[in-house]
């Protein structure tokens, strides 16, 4: 475990001013006290060096120059060395009897100390602000870098949310102009509908999350144009928990699922079909279930474009946080669990 720097540097203050006290005690000045005092010179002014140096910052912050910072640093500095030397002659009095504390009376004790600060304290600043500097840039890369893997999120998303099947936008082309001679009306409104789907694909303000609400609006779209497309041969169901529909889910994330149902289930099948959708909530997570009533998964399922481009953006933006599920009948159903976000 870490020492703290105020812990640390009290040790070693005491470990210099009992080196320097004992050498005195052995030399010439045999009191104990001598010893004491050494000590509680060094803590002083020590301490008082070094809690400068570590708040630096509230009294250089608005100096812009490197000389200025020094020469504030240096001025900071004399006067934790005056100030610890004058608290020093106070516990001097304090522990020797009859001894009486003289204000400002240090004389060349002063000048020693100023000296002893300064050659001590000068080098340790300059490092501590060498190591401010470079955390500032660290920082500053690791936010540079943060904000280009954020764009390239962003473009990538962009890509995977244009990347619109042509073989929809074929059937949906082909559909239209086979209702025109027979029923204007439909085909009419399955244009504004396609013309909808559109608006929603583009639209710059959704380009990685949005409500619950307007991804059921674009699949609800999606299903309106395969229900004029498919009339009576299909049905479709959507049932959300009223909770869920306040939370953001990704873009494009509904719709090529439930493509992708029509794709491999209704289209392939001459019978009647459904497509069902549920959406649940547990415990910070959200479930988007998509059932159909098409053939079962095959054993060893090939990833198509819908499907790709849905497993892309979740990876993109949950990394490892989300899964897919396939199931087979008697309940055939395709799954997602994300994170429930508000």
């Amino acid at each position: 475990m870490a020492t703290h720097p105020a812990v640390k540097t009290l040790l070693i203050c005491i470990g210099i001013g009992g080196a320097f006290g004992g050498y005195l005690y052995f030399t010439y000045d045999h009191r104990p006290v001598r010893l004491l005092i050494s000590v509680l010179s060094s803590v002083c002014i020590g301490s008082l060096m070094m809690t400068t140096i570590w708040f630096r910052w509230y009294f250089t912050m608005h100096a812009r120059q490197q000389s200025v910072k020094m020469i504030i640093m240096i001025g900071l500095l004399v006067m934790a060395a005056l100030l610890g030397s004058e608290l020093t002659f106070i516990g001097q009095a304090l522990l020797s009897p009859g001894e009486r504390y003289k204000p400002l009376q240090g004389g060349s004790v002063y000048i020693l100390n100023i000296l002893i600060v300064l050659v001590v304290g000068i080098p340790i600043y300059v490092s501590e602000e060498g190591k401010g500097l470079l955390h500032s840039r660290i920082i500053e890369q690791k936010y540079r870098v943060l904000q280009l893997e954020q764009q390239q999120t962003v473009a990538e998303l962009e890509l995977l949310r244009t990347q619109v099947n042509p073989h929809f936008l074929y059937n949906m082309h082909n559909t239209i102009a086979a209702l025109i001679p027979i029923d204007p009306g439909k085909a009419e409104k399955l244009l504004l509908l396609l013309s909808k789907f559109f608006r929603s694909t583009l639209d710059k303000d959704s380009v990685t999350v949005h409500p619950l609400t307007d991804e059921l609006e674009i699949t609800r779209t999606y299903l309106d144009m395969q229900q004029i497309r498919y009339g009576n041969r299909m049905r479709y169901t959507i049932h959300t928990d009223p909770d869920a529909l306040r939370l953001q889910v990704p873009s494009f994330v509904l719709q090529p699922i439930v493509e992708n149902a029509f794709k491999h289930g209704i289209e392939v099948s001459s019978a009647n079909g459904f497509v069902s959708i549920e959406i649940a909530l547990q415990p910070n997570t959200m479930l988007i279930t998509v059932a159909d009533s098409g053939p079962a998964f095959p054993e060893h399922p090939r990833s198509g474009m819908g499907l790709r481009i849905v497993m892309d953006k979740l990876r993109l933006l949950y990394a490892n946080d989300f899964k897919i599920e396939l199931n087979n009948p008697p309940h055939k159903y395709v799954r997602l669990t994300i994170p429930a976000t508000h």
